[in-house]
């Protein structure tokens, strides 16, 4: 109703303005059927490529804050950390369940990253695993300033060095997984630089570097820039920037807009088709990051963010799926945030509450 009630303004508004300027036939109020509507069941002709952002879970307070629960639903695994082997081996089961393709493992060059990727590859090759997983290169402990921005020879050596000795040997591996064409998809985050960092990193002289590194190593990169808000319009980048990348992804939609509440996906639909048309100049790819639902309320008593697929219901999750393909890009990549980020409420994995049946819709919504 606030977005009735906002729409009801904005006519108000445009008919004053029409008083003075034109009559009602040639200047109507704004329609709100553009803006608000169902989304259609969308059905491709080609399996979509899956992924999911996975969670590390390296100790406790991931789940509980002074002895209290901070967490959403009820996890089949229970309270696990993902250094657990036995929960690491039922995760790939459930993610061959639902068709994944790869895990998102975040790098940042910490000792649990290196340990997630070994444990993850000896458990897939113990049960036979399709799921592979892809590499998200987080450039924050890179520690960059604007003083010492990442293009600078220090850092540039640094990272390119990290690549040469822990992530290069990951991608050239058989558990990395390679789009059809044979790319590697390379994650790098964030895109979205704070104001106090703008210039720390410059992706329009960074990203050649890197591309020129890892073809030199017998990678062929698909690049995807990660940006951490998903409601920024484009047109607040550098189209430079953007254009650093062979694709970029949106992460997060959570929203406390009200305006938003009401017409949750249309209103992303509406966003991910302004992005494609604006970054389709500069040869970019959209790759459609959505959520199987959202609670942060018992993280967060004070939230007030929109929150749905409550209790397994997965009626919104089908909806995100369908926004997602109706905006797919040239190499139909998906991905899913989250398999396990139990304090949003994001979790693609099993629960007492959804007993599988995102992993069902995921499954049916993305393979023929």
């Amino acid at each position: 109703m606030k977005l009735i009630k906002g729409l009801t303004y904005i006519a108000i508004g445009v008919m004053a303005i029409s008083a003075v300027s034109c009559d009602e036939n040639d200047c109507p109020a704004p329609d709100k059927n553009k803006y608000v509507y169902d989304i259609p069941q969308t059905n491709l002709d080609h399996d979509v490529v899956t992924g999911a952002y996975y969670t590390n879970i390296t100790s406790s307070s991931t789940w509980l804050k002074s002895g209290k629960k901070i967490y959403t639903g009820t996890p089949v695994l229970g309270e696990y950390l993902s250094t657990n082997l036995e929960a690491l081996e039922q995760q790939l089961k459930w993610a061959d369940d639902a068709a994944l393709d790869f895990f998102v493992f975040t790098w940042d060059g910490s000792a649990n990253d290196n340990t997630l990727i070994a444990n993850f590859k000896a458990t897939r090759a113990k049960i036979g695993a399709k799921v592979k997983f892809i590499i998200n290169y987080n450039t924050t402990h890179l520690k960059v300033t604007n003083a010492a921005p990442l293009q600078s020879d220090a850092n540039m050596t640094k990272m390119l060095g990290e690549f040469t000795s822990k992530l290069i040997p990951e991608m050239t591996g058989n558990d990395y997984y390679h789009l059809p064409d044979g790319s590697a998809p390379l994650m790098v985050s964030p895109v979205n630089l704070s104001s106090s960092a703008i210039q720390s990193i410059n992706y329009a002289t960074v990203n050649p570097l890197l591309r020129q590194h890892l073809t030199t190593a017998g990678v062929n990169p698909y690049l995807i820039g990660e940006f951490t808000n998903g409601w920024t319009a484009p047109v607040n980048y550098e189209a430079t920037e953007i254009g650093a990348f062979d694709a970029v992804t949106l992460k997060d939609w959570k929203t406390n807009v009200y305006d938003r509440y009401y017409a949750f996906f249309s209103f992303i639909d509406l966003s991910w088709t302004n992005w494609r048309n604006t970054i389709d100049k500069s040869g970019t790819d959209l790759v459609p990051c959505i959520f199987p639902s959202f609670s942060d309320r018992v993280n967060s008593s004070s939230s007030y963010y929109y929150e749905f697929g409550l209790n397994g219901s997965t009626g919104d999750y089908v909806d995100f799926c369908n926004v997602a393909k109706r905006n797919i890009g040239s190499k139909s990549v998906v991905l899913i945030n989250s398999w396990n980020d139990y304090q949003k409420g994001t979790n693609l994995e099993p629960t007492k509450e959804n007993e599988g049946n995102f992993l069902t819709v995921t499954r049916a919504q993305f393979k023929k």
